[in-house]
């Protein structure tokens, strides 16, 4: 259903359901299709057209929000998958409740195990890393998005090949990142 959906749409761009990219050089699509993160076999991906405007501030700051819930998603994923493999930290999570660390169950089934002084620890940690990075200073600052100023020592090069590569696979390995959690919440 989606292949022939896609087949239609790709029928109006370029008045072909095989279609040949190259004969539709007006597409608002083309705006970026040259930037970091579009990648084969797709290229640049903008199904729902949030980026068909053109608009290069919207875009980066989009590519932004997307490199950084990548990383999220990425801390997530090993997150969900070590105690799997690794086990739990021993002792209390909650020495006042009584909560053990082996008590919290994996998923979304833990979010009512844990208690509010938790959450309350948790979103107060949220707030204190969006405040301490200057929401979206990255983009505001006209840096490249995602940067934040921190160069990790064993990841950071002045090798602008090297650093697009890693870039790229940062991008990718976050989209997957961002599909394997909600795969793993709701499996």
């Amino acid at each position: 259903m989606m292949a022939i959906i896609g087949m239609f749409f790709q029928d109006g761009l370029t008045g072909s359901a095989w279609g040949d990219w190259a004969l539709y050089t007006a597409s608002p699509m083309r705006a970026f299709e040259n930037e970091l993160g579009a990648q084969a076999p797709l290229g640049f991906f903008d199904p729902l057209g949030f980026s068909s405007d053109g608009d290069a501030y919207s875009f980066l700051r989009r590519r932004s929000v997307e490199i950084k819930h990548g990383r999220i998603c990425m801390l997530a994923t090993m997150g969900y998958i070590t105690p799997e493999l690794t086990g739990k930290f021993p002792g209390f999570l909650s020495p006042g409740s009584g909560l053990k660390f082996a008590d919290v169950p994996n998923g979304l089934a833990a979010i009512g195990k844990v208690p509010a002084a938790g959450w309350f620890q948790i979103f107060s940690w949220m707030a204190f890393a969006e405040v301490g990075a200057r929401y979206d200073a990255d983009v505001n600052e006209k840096k490249d998005p995602g940067n934040m100023g921190w160069r990790p020592p064993l990841l950071a090069t002045d090798n602008p090949e090297i650093k697009k590569r890693r870039l790229a696979s940062e991008l990718a390995n976050g989209r997957l990142a961002m599909m394997a959690i909600i795969g793993m919440f709701f499996q």
